[in-house]
């Protein structure tokens, strides 16, 4: 269990995260427009950015800067872009990382990496380029070098940002997985990835926590205020510019769904 309690920041007056106050298990989902605070408490959860106002308590024990250290090595975070020593193989670039990482034993860190490539399904890349793969395959050598250290708890942020759909449904899977595990926290913009892995859901807007709670308990208080109507494409510039989500059909008239939060 992580507890987020009141936290707050601020950057030149202007307030990034308000009196936010979460409570985080299972897989986690952080969903929010961008701009909304998430990447920032990501990284406070993480010990990479200072706490304002507030406390982090994980497991009963609260986090400070001056003893981060003794919970770091229980926490692992992956960035939105994942991209190192791209002229590298994956096995050299995690061979080297788990170095970095303090594990020097040479066998050790052979089957740490071999275990790690396993689970995130990359055996047949092992030998390829970092430049050579995907984006969606960086994404694995990314979990691959945070699970070297075996942390308890993942946090990603946007991890299926900028995938193609087949990409985005195997890192879904793949999180999902982890999940039996580890807790995970994801922090999205897109509500259906959010929907898909997570069993519990934290929404976040200009800096304040609006919703916390199961899927369906999001679901439940969206009840009256989702709505959807045929509108013609030359209609769709004000629905846009009033934040409805849109999608089009495949006859190309335009179905509009409102949802407010």
């Amino acid at each position: 269990m992580i507890e987020v309690q009141h936290l707050s920041k601020s950057y030149r007056k202007k307030h990034i995260l308000h009196q936010v106050s979460l409570e985080i298990e299972g897989i986690y989902g952080l969903l929010g427009p961008n701009g909304a605070g998430k990447t920032t408490l990501m990284k406070m959860l993480c010990g990479l950015t200072s706490i304002a106002g507030g406390q982090i308590v994980i497991d009963g024990h609260s986090v400070v800067r001056r003893n981060y250290a003794d919970v770091s090595d229980r926490i692992g975070f992956l960035p939105q872009d994942f991209n190192v020593y791209p002229g590298l193989k994956v096995e050299e670039v995690l061979l080297h990382l788990a170095l970095l990482q303090g594990i020097t034993e040479m066998k050790q860190r052979q089957e740490r990496v071999e275990e790690a490539v396993r689970r995130v399904n990359l055996q047949d890349n092992a030998q390829t380029r970092m430049s050579e793969l995907s984006g969606g395959m960086r994404r694995r050598v990314g979990i691959a070098q945070l699970l070297l250290r075996k942390p308890e708890i993942l946090v990603f942020d946007e991890p299926t940002a900028g995938l193609d759909i087949e990409e985005r449904i195997r890192f879904r899977n793949l999180l999902r997985e982890l999940g039996a595990d580890h807790t995970i926290i994801v922090s999205s913009h897109l509500v259906e990835d959010i929907e898909f892995l997570c069993t519990k859901i934290g929404i976040i807007k200009n800096g304040c926590v609006r919703f916390e709670g199961t899927p369906a308990e999001l679901k439940a208080q969206a009840t009256g205020y989702l709505g959807q109507v045929d509108v013609t494409t030359a209609e769709l510039t004000g629905w846009m510019q009033d934040e409805r989500v849109v999608h089009l059909n495949e006859k190309g008239t335009s179905v509009a769904s409102s949802v407010c939060i």
